[in-house]
């Protein structure tokens, strides 16, 4: 089979290109042909992708689409994706949610740009005049419901199949549209060499480096520092927990995005905690040698699986995560989970005091953990599904959304008429 692979590609700065070209790609090539198609305006600069991979702007796809079997989407939630978004409308096929909830791509897209028209025609097409009401509401107030709605039923109503990497998206999918053709497909993960051999790292030169030199122990949260990262309890708990560890030192490892100096220096942190602003891999290898444990809170979650704690517990480093959406779904014995609720700074700190006064339950955790991604999250086994998936989604009934969509265009359809594709959309499902 032949596929139109749609994703974001380096130089994007985004996680989902190093899914693409890191953990996914290398292993779906070996059971499909393969081409890539990039927004216009980007030059791919990844090796392997240059090297094994036809690259094509995505403005090309509509006349060579005749030669595919079908286009495969990595649908996420920033702006990377609006010509992945108009693209798979167009010309529908397999969605890959990389996120259930996408008003961050939407809002950066609309609003964002000006254009609250498109604003309200989402909500519109998602939630009727309920919607309108609420995108009016939030336009006028500048306050915006960015976790409270999904807003994907125009994506659902113009995919063939979908692809979730756990089970709250496809909860949260199904709500929204109950007659999806919909898998769940774990989130694939490769094991660089690096993090397998992190003994082999200088941890004296690394910690001389960073200037934590004696500093026991060090605790890492990786990741763009968003509000919705819960940092604010992070912060206050790791106060308390120098009462008893005051040679304790927090490292913020990802880019700033709500200024949190203030919050640092407001708690008296300046001289406990370390911000590092966006880092490349090499050198999160680094911080993850020095790491004695790592905390990744979020709440709310935009149904996420997160590649950061995938690849903290394949560094088997022990990691206290909010227990919602998937983080909800890793084994218990493979992490630590703490509840989004009035016991939430107590309950962090406890597992802070814990992880920090107890090595060896640090080396169980972090064993359990590389067990379970090595396991779960294998690439080779997640390739595989993608195959399988993808040859039954086009192999039913032999219809291949490309035939769907030249019928479509003949009989003068197209993507504005929402009401018939949504009817169209839902009775190929029930055809497959």
């Amino acid at each position: 089979m032949r596929i139109a692979y749609f994703s974001p590609v380096s130089p994007q700065k985004t996680g989902i290109a190093d899914y693409s070209e890191c953990e996914l790609l290398p292993y779906l090539s070996r059971y499909l042909d393969i081409d890539i198609f990039v927004d216009s305006d980007v030059k791919p600069n990844n090796k392997f992708l240059l090297e094994n991979f036809d690259v094509y702007p995505y403005t090309a796809y509509e006349r060579m689409k005749k030669s595919y079997d079908i286009p495969l989407y990595h649908m996420g939630n920033n702006r990377f994706h609006d010509y992945i978004y108009r693209s798979l409308i167009r010309n529908p096929g397999i969605t890959v949610f990389h996120d259930s909830y996408v008003h961050g791509f939407l809002w950066s897209v609309s609003v964002g740009q000006g254009d609250t028209d498109r604003y309200r025609e989402e909500f519109e097409y998602c939630y009727g005049e309920k919607g309108v009401d609420i995108a009016n509401r939030a336009i006028q107030t500048g306050v915006y419901p960015v976790f409270d709605y999904p807003l994907i039923r125009r994506i659902l109503d113009h995919s063939l199949g979908v692809i979730c990497h756990n089970e709250f998206s496809i909860r949260t999918a199904l709500k929204e549209e109950p007659s999806a053709n919909i898998t769940k497909i774990p989130h694939p993960l490769t094991i660089p060499q690096e993090i397998r051999n992190l003994e082999d790292q200088n941890i004296l030169t690394i910690k001389k480096s960073l200037s934590i030199e004696g500093k026991n122990p060090i605790i890492v949260s990786f990741g763009f520092i968003a509000p919705h990262k819960r940092y604010h309890v992070l912060l206050k708990s790791f106060k308390k927990l120098l009462i008893d560890f005051p040679n304790a030192v927090l490292l913020l490892v990802g880019k700033d995005l709500m200024g949190i100096d203030n919050l640092i220096g407001d708690l008296g942190l300046t001289r406990s905690v370390v911000k590092t602003d966006f880092v490349p891999f090499a050198d999160i290898v680094k911080f993850l040698a020095v790491a004695d444990f790592c905390v990744n809170l979020r709440h709310p979650t935009a149904g996420e699986t997160s590649g950061s704690v995938l690849r903290i517990m394949a560094a088997k480093k022990p990691v206290i995560v909010s227990d919602v959406g998937w983080f909800s779904e890793i084994p218990d014995d493979c992490c630590l989970k703490v509840a989004v609720d009035s016991n939430e700074e107590d309950l962090l700190l406890a597992y802070m005091q814990t992880l920090a006064a107890n090595a060896r339950m640090r080396e169980a955790i972090g064993e359990n953990a590389l067990r379970w991604v090595e396991r779960d999250h294998n690439p080779e086994k997640i390739a595989r599904e993608f195959y399988r998936y993808i040859k039954s989604v086009v192999g039913g009934d032999e219809i291949t959304m490309t035939r769907v969509s030249e019928a479509l265009l003949i009989l003068g359809v197209d993507e504005q008429d929402d009401d018939l594709l949504r009817h169209v959309s839902a009775s190929i499902r029930g055809v497959l």
